[in-house]
């Protein structure tokens, strides 16, 4: 069976109301919770850019990224459309086969985490999605989305259907096995709280305190 040629998109264009700041600009690790994601889409081999509205705080020096293959930051096509506008971007300025999207609000997902999703996507051909699930629910925004499904998304700007799940239920939908994953690794920040959570799970895995 043919590899697919898979890049990656990060999505920033969120208005972060419950947080309060830009969640791609939290301090993590190294940097930020989006330049930390850059390095590990880059890590795992991936082509990357970011769909972001607020170029001004979407920052990823050059520092922060591959010298030969400098990561491109781009505005929705049409803002304030939500997700949908961000896969419509996203492939309609990628020729990739397939994307790997990613929100960036990820802390925990690196460039293992990323290998083992590539890995399931490629071992199979019976998919137009392939989504993270945990604990029975599955996680749109990190996720492998096929180009043939474009079209769906087309669709669902044009008609203002902003729903993911709407444009989902369309589709043929394959979502990891629960154990496939670090459940870390799927778990989105969107408020201060989930923050505090995630700094205190970082600061257990280095020490290796429980």
């Amino acid at each position: 069976m043919q590899q697919l040629r898979i890049g990656a998109v990060i999505l920033a264009g969120g208005k972060s109301s419950r947080m309060g700041f830009p969640k791609q600009n939290l301090p993590w690790r190294d940097g930020t919770f989006l330049t930390e994601l850059v390095k590990e889409v880059e890590a795992a081999g991936l082509s990357c850019f970011i769909v972001a509205n607020d170029l001004q705080h979407t920052q990823v020096t050059q520092k922060e990224q591959n010298d030969e293959q400098p990561v491109k930051i781009t505005p929705d096509l049409v803002p304030s459309c939500g997700p949908v506008s961000g896969l419509v971007t996203a492939f309609r300025i990628s020729s990739e086969d397939a994307l790997l999207v990613l929100s960036c609000d990820l802390p925990f997902m690196d460039r293992v985490q990323i290998a083992k999703f590539l890995e399931y996507a490629q071992a199979r051909n019976d998919w137009d999605v392939i989504v993270a699930q945990s604990e029975g629910r599955i996680h749109p925004l990190c996720a492998v989305y096929h180009r043939r499904t474009q079209v769906n998304w087309e669709q669902a700007l044009l008609h203002g259907q902003r729903k993911l799940m709407r444009t989902l239920d369309e589709l043929r939908v394959v979502s990891l096995p629960d154990e496939w994953l670090d459940p870390w690794a799927v778990c989105n920040v969107n408020t201060p709280e989930e923050y505090e959570q995630a700094k205190l799970e970082e600061k257990r895995r280095q020490t290796g305190r429980t």
